[in-house]
């Protein structure tokens, strides 16, 4: 990973938290790896309360992208975690 998760706009990043690619459904997958980087980045920090319900945010976002993409016609899906099992 090249840029550190938690720091999404940091300035070397021009102020994006992900590529936007080139075409909205690329931006999306851009997105929805970066969400994926996050829920990495958040497992890494252990299970307390606070990154428990961080960890549920993120797997929303990740959801309803990946559900957006498949409703248009793009395959995609959601990755298990090891917050899973």
């Amino acid at each position: 990973m090249s840029h550190p998760p938690g720091n999404s706009l940091q300035g070397d990043q021009s102020a994006q938290v992900s590529e936007p690619g080139t075409s909205l459904e690329e931006g999306i997958f851009y997105l929805i790896e970066r969400v994926r980087e996050e829920l990495d980045y958040n497992n890494a920090k252990g299970r307390s309360a606070f990154r428990l319900g961080m960890h549920d945010g993120l797997r929303f976002a990740e959801d309803a992208l990946v559900n957006l993409l498949n409703r248009h016609g793009h395959e995609a899906e959601v990755r298990g975690t090891p917050m899973d099992t």
